[in-house]
């Protein structure tokens, strides 16, 4: 794989689309979590669905986290990815954690009522 599009290293996937958009997951024991930082939209999807794959099939992994702290945009295709996981981790018996989101990007998921959808810390 192209070091410019992402590499995997040591458990780690990290991929850089644009500068400042980034999707990586980090494994740590029984948890996964997926980091997602700068503008992420459709032309993440891909991305974002590898970062769900990598944490649904990994049979050590029972919670997955994903991080907002670095995000400063998203868009509907990221609500959608991330209902998508909701169900696949709630088939495969693992739980979904959002976190720290900031005031924006709680509001995305407020305004549609999405916040009722997903577990928040």
């Amino acid at each position: 794989m192209n070091s410019s599009v992402g590499e995997i290293m040591q458990g780690v996937l990290q991929v850089h689309k644009e500068a400042g958009m980034n999707v990586a997951i980090n494994f740590h024991g029984t948890t996964a979590d997926i980091v997602l930082s700068g503008n992420i939209d459709y032309s993440m999807q891909d991305e974002i669905r590898d970062a769900n794959e990598s944490a649904l099939s990994d049979q050590q992994v029972r919670e997955i986290c994903v991080d907002f702290a670095e995000v400063t945009f998203l868009d509907s295709s990221v609500i959608r990815s991330l209902l998508t996981l909701q169900k696949e981790a709630d088939a495969a018996g693992k739980s979904l954690v959002l976190m720290n989101c900031n005031d924006t990007t709680r509001e995305v998921f407020e305004i549609g009522g999405f916040d009722r959808m997903f577990k928040f810390r």
